[in-house]
């Protein structure tokens, strides 16, 4: 009997010995991961701008209304740098503004940046743009549109000074965006804050949502300079 339960306890064993070294033996299993997506360059460099569209130095556009009023937007190019989910923090129906105060707040999380208006009148009209729709100059009523605000101006001649349309539209635009595009990718790397660039090296979509606070106070004080600059010298005679 005694032999018997031997017999049968090296059995025993053995199996149990069999199976764990088989189970270390076998590779784990592999994990397949998803590369990440290849970040999206920016296209508002690219896009030509509608000669019935003006551009600001205020980073803003405009289009004439039919009954005397304008339909005022931000430059898509940047909506695109600060990216989605976009906060727009905006005027609201009926309010004054002056040529120079702030128009909207926009901006990710809690950071935003200021634009300031292009034009002294009422706000008759809000609406919140359509993001990366097929027309970013749109002034449609409808869900499409790209337009920000329905304005009433005071003095629309004397406001349009300076403004730009066609060729100049789109060379001030491209000036603009190699300038940021120094600006974010030096910041970037002095800050050591890993943003991935677009092929080309181009700025990808919504790069300022991995910028921290430093560089939104960056991006700021050169919206701002943009603006100042070009009134000082509309003004210089």
């Amino acid at each position: 009997m005694v032999a018997v339960l031997v017999v049968l306890t090296c059995v025993v064993l053995v199996v149990l010995d069999y199976y764990v070294l088989s189970r270390r033996a076998r590779p784990a299993p592999l994990t397949e991961r998803a590369a990440p997506p290849a970040p999206v360059p920016i296209a508002g460099e690219r896009r030509p701008v509608p000669g019935e569209v003006f551009l600001q130095p205020t980073w803003t556009w405009s289009r004439m209304g039919d009954a005397g009023d304008l339909y005022v937007g931000v430059h898509p190019m940047l909506l695109e740098l600060i990216g989605t989910p976009l906060s727009l923090d905006c005027r609201a129906h009926g309010d004054a503004v002056a040529r120079g105060e702030p128009l909207v707040k926009l901006g990710r999380g809690e950071r935003r940046v200021v634009v300031p208006s292009p034009v002294t009148g009422r706000v008759e009209l809000v609406n919140y743009p359509a993001l990366g729709g097929d027309d970013p100059w749109s002034a449609s009523h409808a869900r499409s549109g790209a337009w920000l605000y329905r304005i009433v101006p005071e003095r629309l001649a004397d406001d349009m000074r300076g403004w730009l349309s066609g060729d100049a539209a789109s060379a001030w635009t491209m000036r603009r965006y190699h300038e940021l595009r120094e600006f974010l990718t030096h910041a970037a790397a002095d800050r050591h804050l890993g943003v991935v660039m677009a092929d080309g090296g181009e700025l990808p979509a919504g790069i300022m949502g991995d910028m921290d606070d430093h560089v939104w106070a960056g991006l700021q004080e050169r919206l701002t300079e943009t603006a100042a600059g070009h009134a000082v010298t509309e003004t210089t005679p």
